[in-house]
């Protein structure tokens, strides 16, 4: 964690602990108690609601302990979390399935190493996490402790850990080719894992001098002829590789283009539509998302969001965008290139989630500010409904 996010997100919690309470209302779960004491602890209060908007429901639930990130499992449905806790330090880290209609808790899986994580805490957390469409295995990556890990998602049992991935970070598969795909650090770029047999195929490094490390990833044209992926650098670069793997063997990876970004540092999440032949890129301390050309790289434009532009997702054709040092969502019209609308869910939007065409979900860290502060250890998080009612 960089000193100037350290201190933007100090600041972000003192803000939205002044606002809290004014976002937050009683109501009486009637549901049977969960067996997990942790759920009851979170059912026990009251749900958490926010300023309805003009065109959606918003719904607050009570979820996790130090939410991070969310996968939907494309096979179930089922909503997985990664909880790390606290924020600063994490000696704590589970990682969730949910019932994303109930929101309800299904499954934990406590994780009890204890990692090297060069002071950013004492456990092996799972931060990321990617689920195949195919398969019974979900991936994760530490980035603090240099790992990827891969889970039996029914029984929770941990199949394989790759030690010394630098900072690894975002994961998408290849399904085609068989090949999970993680963003790294040092050399900056991409590492590839063979699905089935759980073996490293090798890495791609992104271009260019200078420090790369990569971060977000999208994936597109995934077929048994290869993928395309597409991935900014935290630092200054934005790159497209196609993947292929000839006869199944070694995977083979060319750069199709290479963007330099505006700012120096900031660059954590991608989103493409390729309706609309569009590349977004989140840019955290200066508050813009960055628009380029899918297919060349070009850039476009440059569209302010909100401090601590974030997470970006595709939803309902515009582009959704997690602003989390502000506290709110921005809505970007892809025709004008300009916000249109701004929705009000958690106080720490981290994440923005795809999950039924008229709904996605919003995972946030609202604990650092509401329940114990960024270096303690307890609270309750939220995970957030948004379903377009226009």
């Amino acid at each position: 964690m960089t000193s100037t996010f350290r201190r933007a997100h100090l600041l972000a919690v003192a803000v939205a602990a002044v606002v809290g309470t004014a976002i937050a209302a009683p109501t009486t779960a009637s549901a049977a108690p969960q067996q997990d004491p942790m759920a009851r602890s979170w059912e026990a209060l009251p749900p958490p609601t926010a300023p309805q908007v003009p065109g959606y429901q918003i719904t607050g639930y009570n979820v996790g302990k130090g939410n991070y990130r969310g996968a939907i499992d494309p096979q179930t449905g089922s909503l997985w979390l990664t909880n790390v806790s606290p924020l600063e330090g994490a000696s704590e880290s589970s990682i969730l399935k949910v019932d994303p209609n109930t929101m309800r808790l299904l499954k934990r899986i406590r994780i009890t190493r204890k990692a090297d994580t060069g002071g950013h805490g004492t456990i092996a957390g799972a931060y990321e996490i990617g689920i195949p469409k195919t398969g019974d295995t979900l991936w994760t990556t530490g980035a603090p402790s240099n790992e990827v890990n891969v889970w039996n998602k029914n029984t929770g049992k941990l199949l394989k850990t790759f030690t010394g991935i630098s900072h690894a970070h975002g994961i998408v598969f290849a399904e085609g080719i068989g090949v999970a795909i993680v963003t790294t650090a040092r050399p900056g770029g991409l590492m590839f894992f063979d699905m089935r047999t759980l073996q490293p195929l090798g890495q791609a490094v992104i271009p260019g001098g200078g420090k790369q490390m990569g971060t977000g990833i999208a994936i597109t044209d995934d077929t048994a002829a290869g993928a395309t992926v597409t991935t900014p650098s935290y630092y200054t670069s934005l790159t497209q590789f196609r993947i292929t793997r000839p006869g199944g063997a070694a995977v083979h990876a060319s750069v199709r283009w290479n963007a330099t970004l505006d700012d120096t540092q900031g660059h954590g999440s991608i989103a493409v539509d390729v309706r609309t032949n569009r590349v977004y890129v989140n840019d955290l301390y200066k508050g813009y998302v960055s628009v380029h050309n899918l297919r060349t790289g070009a850039h476009i434009a440059n569209v302010l969001s909100g401090p601590g532009a974030n997470s970006l997702l595709i939803f309902g054709g515009e582009v959704y965008v997690a602003n989390y040092f502000g506290g709110y969502i921005s809505v970007i019209d892809q025709r004008t290139l300009g916000v249109s609308r701004l929705l009000t869910t958690g106080l720490l939007p981290n994440q923005l989630l795809a999950w039924k065409r008229d709904t996605f979900l919003v995972i946030d860290k609202s604990s650092a500010a509401l329940d114990g502060g960024y270096k303690l250890n307890r609270g309750t998080d939220r995970v957030w409904k948004v379903r377009s009612v226009g």
